[in-house]
């Protein structure tokens, strides 16, 4: 019998590109959900957890386990924000980075499916440090999608019901009132990552990541949760002062 995983895999190589762009369920921007859904998704790990950073206070930062691996962004769009993300976009795009399969980066074609991708973000740029049951979703939407383009990962995504079946089922369990897939959702996710101590942006809106400038001295590691600190207090005092937003940690806390 055909899995999930198979089907999604025969349609996407079959060329079934012209059906409505889909439109998945929005994940909740809380711990509780989010690692309910790396359990769905098939991480197998308890020894890595999504946390809330509730401040940015050196004493609040200082409560957050570490090392810390990845760092999501949640806020909402605005006509500042957008003004500001389109002159930092059309700059970067100028010179785009030279990632080629350093960073795993997923477009987004799939309407409210942000929350998810910055998830997979997560883990992508991270795959040493979790195990993945080979029989669940995300390790098999990683190794399908592995050597794949940024678009040729969303227009795959498009196609992997396994992955859309595993958001749909965590978007139902959040503590807010259950948004359906066709309602317009303005909260937004990105994720920040280290890789090869250099801080990236991952934004599956934008063509491809963005490098965000970090102070360390030499040979000194990145500090990721700091660093992503950093970028966030400037982007909100360059989008007039907003503060809206939600900042997670994905750490280690065992």
């Amino acid at each position: 019998m055909s899995t999930a995983a198979e089907i999604s895999v025969s349609a996407a190589n079959a060329g079934e590109l012209n059906q409505p762009k889909p439109r998945w369920m929005p994940l909740e921007g809380n711990p509780e959900v989010l690692n309910k859904y790396l359990k769905n998704l098939g991480v197998k790990n308890d020894d890595y957890e999504f946390v809330e950073v509730i401040g940015f206070d050196e004493e609040l930062l200082a409560f957050v386990p570490q090392p810390v691996c990845a760092v999501l962004l949640v806020f909402p769009i605005t006509e500042e924000h957008e003004k500001h993300r389109r002159h930092e976009f059309e700059e970067a795009a100028q010179t785009p980075p030279d990632y080629s399969q350093a960073i795993y980066f997923l477009r987004q074609s799939v309407g409210n499916a942000c929350g998810s991708i910055a998830v997979v973000h997560s883990i992508a740029n991270n795959l040493e440090k979790f195990q993945l049951d080979s029989h669940k979703a995300l390790a098999h939407f990683l190794e399908t999608t592995k050597l794949m383009t940024p678009e040729q990962r969303a227009e795959h995504l498009k196609h992997a019901l396994d992955m859309a079946t595993a958001n749909d089922e965590i978007a139902e369990e959040g503590d807010s009132r259950i948004i359906d897939r066709d309602e317009h959702v303005n909260l937004h996710f990105v994720c920040f990552v280290n890789v090869n101590n250099e801080l990236y942006e991952l934004d599956g809106r934008h063509p491809h990541p963005i490098k965000h400038s970090v102070k360390i001295h030499p040979g000194q590691p990145l500090d990721l949760l700091r660093s992503t600190k950093d970028v966030i207090l400037k982007l909100i005092e360059q989008t007039g002062g907003d503060i809206r937003f939600s900042m997670l940690a994905l750490a280690k806390i065992a």
